[in-house]
């Protein structure tokens, strides 16, 4: 009889450990369900932000303290306007907001712009400068070719890609734009103007070579062609 009771009391003690187990789990995913609940909605809020952010470019961390530019052409017909060019606390420059809808942006996200700081330069859709020193041509800054535009750095010439990134670098006094592949560049020569307003130049003299759109070297051009 006495072995019967302890079964018994055995298997209450069983079912009570089994009750307390489920109750615990039940509080347990209850408690889970009510942080979930909270936690949520501030999870995909945070998740639409971030996806709302992939592509944007990024815009120029402007400094509020500076409250005017300097003019800026990009429409000749239209003729310099005032507090156009910005710098930023990072020292970049930058187009002000309000012409940036004025602004020819081409295919690739880039318009001509012209100041004092950067003489012909391209900009991108933020208004951020991201080629300055361009050579003028037509009225204008010097177009693309073959991806790349001619700069100019203290009177050496190179190219530069569409980020603004060197792809030749500026050691060249003098240097045509790209076809085919193929630019003529040259050491030793002269930029001249052949007109009188001097709005229109040419190179003379010197050494020249023709470069690929690396800077490789391939060979070397007498007379210049």
């Amino acid at each position: 009889m006495s072995k019967r009771i302890l079964v018994i009391e055995d298997q209450e003690d069983n079912r009570r450990i089994l009750r307390d187990l489920l109750t615990s789990r039940v509080e347990f995913v209850l408690r889970t369900t009510a942080v979930m609940a909270v936690l949520l909605p501030v999870i995909i809020a945070a998740s639409a932000a971030e996806q709302n952010m992939v592509g944007r470019p990024h815009e120029p961390d402007v400094d509020k303290t500076s409250a005017t530019g300097t003019p800026c052409l990009f429409d000749p017909e239209r003729g310099q306007v005032p507090n156009c060019i910005h710098e930023g606390k990072a020292g970049e420059l930058f187009v002000a907001p309000q012409y940036l809808k004025a602004l020819n942006f081409d295919a690739h996200g880039l318009a001509a712009v012209n100041s004092q700081k950067l003489g012909w330069a391209y900009v991108n859709r933020t208004g951020k400068a991201v080629i300055g020193g361009v050579p003028a041509m037509d009225n204008g800054a010097d177009g693309f070719h073959d991806g790349l535009v001619r700069i100019v750095r203290n009177g050496k010439f190179g190219f530069a890609n569409r980020r603004g990134q060197f792809v030749v670098q500026p050691i060249y006094d003098g240097a045509m734009n790209f076809e085919k592949g193929r630019a003529a560049v040259c050491k030793g020569c002269e930029n001249r103007c052949v007109d009188s307003g001097c709005e229109y130049h040419s190179f003379s003299g010197g050494e020249w070579f023709q470069i690929n759109t690396v800077g490789t070297v391939l060979t070397a051009l007498h007379p210049h062609n």
